[in-house]
């Protein structure tokens, strides 16, 4: 099973959400800023380290706000998914990920 964490970012009464690009896994599903969590990191890590990375942001975490895990055809994957803020930074696109907020 894949331990992944994604984030719920709110910013000013506003959420941010991404759509993944036609050449990944899963291609054009929407999803929250996350990923998968590395050996010797925790989850918060995990998640402050995906959102700099995938958006350019510092993200405060909070609470989770539900876990559930998903099955895919391929791969098994254990989700938990945190409120968050945007602690500074402003959203930027990764060359994989179109975001919006």
């Amino acid at each position: 099973m894949t331990e992944t964490v994604s984030s719920i970012i709110w910013d000013v009464g506003k959420l941010s959400i991404c759509q993944r690009t036609a050449h990944k896994a899963r291609c054009l599903l929407r999803e929250f800023v996350g990923g998968k969590v590395e050996p010797g990191e925790t989850k918060k890590q995990a998640l402050v380290r995906e959102c700099r990375g995938e958006v350019g942001i510092n993200v405060a975490v909070g609470d989770v706000f539900t876990d559930v895990t998903h099955v895919y055809p391929d791969l098994i994957v254990h989700l938990t998914l945190y409120n968050a803020r945007k602690a500074e930074g402003a959203l930027q696109r990764e060359g994989t990920t179109t975001c919006a907020e």
